[in-house]
């Protein structure tokens, strides 16, 4: 059986960082982003589903991306699946904001 990019169990690696620290803005963001999405009302997507789609990284995202990054990636590959916007739609969105910020 071939090991999933999230089963690090027994392999090397670096300390865990287990200090705690104030959310910022962008994890507040996806963590509200995941609870509406999730909620029972809208229900566009479930945490199974989530957890599915972030053991879908490579190894190299997995381990590259922070928590909430794998989050996000997670949340847009699922939004797409579940038909609710195309990833052209997203990147139109991405573009128009840019554009407004410069």
């Amino acid at each position: 059986m071939q090991r999933k990019v999230n089963d690090v169990g027994g392999l090397p690696s670096t300390p865990i960082d287990h200090a705690e620290h104030d959310p910022t803005f962008f994890e507040k963001r996806i963590d509200a982003m995941l609870m509406l999405l999730t909620s029972p009302k809208v229900h566009a997507f479930s945490v199974d589903a989530l957890r599915r789609a972030i053991e879908e990284n490579t190894a190299d995202d997995y381990t590259k991306r922070g928590y909430y990054e794998k989050w996000l990636k997670a949340i847009r590959q699922l939004l797409i699946e579940q038909g609710i916007v195309s990833e052209a739609e997203i990147i139109e969105r991405i573009d128009a904001i840019k554009k407004r910020k410069s």
